[in-house]
């Protein structure tokens, strides 16, 4: 197996399970355009002609920090979530790489492996998201100008800064990620990654992992300490950043999060579920750490959505299309991914849902197994973000003008409904896809 290149292990990978390959191309791609959007701002207010009046050279000022913020932003978000996507990716192949280790490839061989379709992929997402991204920054552009928030006259440029700044997060979150993934992967003795891809009950989370999530809370604790001693307009701009350090937290902490919720809900679904209930409660008690993948973006979308709900929905101070674009942009970037990494979850039961059907499940029960197991991620995800949210504001919404005591209860439902509709969509329309797959041709594909 020594004589195996890392590029064709890789392509072997690749085309035994390219919907894995393809959820980690869409995340690097939604990274690449909301990096590029945002990078262009700043281009775009530095590109403009000298000789402007001093309210438009305000406004430039102001574009560009804009530009900055967010291009930071991104690249924090970016780390977070492709990291766990990759992980996901890697993790669905856990068979593919273990029947390699078994038969003679060494653990340096797995992890140049999954550094190389990190690398390709984002080497592929980079043109796609930068062409995506110009058209977003350009609409964004023409947005503040059309509100005021932007000199009527300057015109929009990508320029290379964007693609530039835009290819090293790739390559560099592709890589971190990619390299997290395959230590994992390659340090599993064959005989145990064989045994644990057979079945999906070997997942522990680590004491390491547990450590570094009470060690993330703790510095999020402490930056919202900090935040709340300064002045109200820099606590302003840290919330994103106190939020975020929340979520790394909640990353982290993923696994635990969703077995505390299945534990919560059991009893509830033993009661009144029936067999669906019984094996949507096996089922995400035995992929815990995989859910966790999905709890993150699920969280993140709703932690921003409550971070938000009191401007949107108390006085409106503060309020402005600037504003509610960029939550529109965090919201759907988080909101993407998290859609990406449910389909990608589904996608990989083909298997178990045809074994269930081949033993006698009607399709019916299979619907309502995953709709149960929809609700629990729902509670997971939604619950943790709002947590993640309260955390923030309570503490610094006063301070800041934005207390939740002015968000009414229509819009706390409006959050738990949004993310349920995402987990629900995202998860039920592959399921539908897979049931057209006549059992025995589903377990013939898993075990080529």
């Amino acid at each position: 197996m020594s004589v195996l290149r890392p590029t064709g292990l890789a392509t072997a990978a690749v085309r035994s399970r390219p919907s894995a390959l393809a959820g980690t191309y869409a995340a690097l791609v939604l990274t690449a355009t909301v990096l590029v959007a945002s990078v262009a701002m700043t281009v775009s207010a530095s590109s403009a002609p000298p000789g402007a009046d001093p309210a438009a050279r305000a406004q430039l000022a102001d574009l560009s920090d804009m530009g900055i913020a967010f291009s930071q932003m991104m690249a924090y978000l970016s780390i977070l979530v492709i990291g766990q996507v990759m992980a996901l990716a890697v993790a669905q192949r856990r068979r593919e790489g273990a029947l390699l280790r078994a038969i003679g490839a060494e653990p340096r061989q797995i992890r140049r492996m999954v550094a190389v379709e990190a690398l390709a992929a984002a080497l592929a997402a980079l043109p796609v998201g930068y062409g995506l991204g110009a058209l977003l920054g350009r609409f964004w552009l023409y947005g503040l100008a059309a509100h005021g928030m932007a000199p009527a006259g300057v015109s929009f440029h990508a320029g290379w800064q964007s693609l530039l700044t835009a290819g090293g997060m790739l390559l560099v979150c592709s890589q971190l990620g990619g390299r997290i993934a395959g230590w994992r992967a390659s340090r599993t003795r064959p005989s145990a990654a064989l045994a644990e891809s057979s079945v999906q009950g070997g997942e522990r989370a680590g004491a390491v992992r547990g450590m570094a999530s009470l060690v993330a809370l703790a510095g999020a604790a402490a930056l919202t300490v900090v935040a709340g001693g300064g002045s109200a307009e820099n606590a302003g701009e840290v919330i994103p950043l106190v939020v975020l350090a929340y979520l790394v937290a909640i990353g982290l902490a993923g696994p635990w999060i969703g077995r505390c919720t299945i534990a919560l809900c059991t009893p509830l679904l033993r009661a009144f579920g029936g067999a669906p209930g019984e094996l949507a409660v096996a089922g995400t008690r035995a992929r815990a750490r995989r859910l966790s993948a999905a709890i993150t973006p699920v969280a993140l979308v709703t932690a921003f959505g409550v971070a938000k709900l009191p401007s949107f929905t108390g006085s409106g101070a503060g309020e402005d299309w600037g504003e509610v674009f960029g939550t529109l942009l965090y919201v759907g970037f988080a909101g993407l991914v998290a859609a990406n990494t449910l389909v990608m979850l589904s996608l990989e039961r083909l298997y178990e849902f045809s074994l269930l059907r081949a033993v006698g499940a009607e399709p019916l029960q299979i619907v309502r197994t995953v709709a149960t197991e929809c609700a629990i991620i729902t509670v997971a995800g939604v619950g943790a973000g709002v947590a993640a949210g309260c955390a923030v504001l309570l503490p610094l919404g006063a301070r800041t003008g934005t207390p939740l005591s002015v968000v009414p209860g229509w819009a706390w439902l409006a959050v738990a409904l949004g993310g349920a509709v995402l987990v629900g969509v995202s998860s039920g329309a592959p399921l539908l896809r897979m049931l057209r797959v006549r059992p025995m041709d589903g377990l013939t594909r898993h075990s080529n």
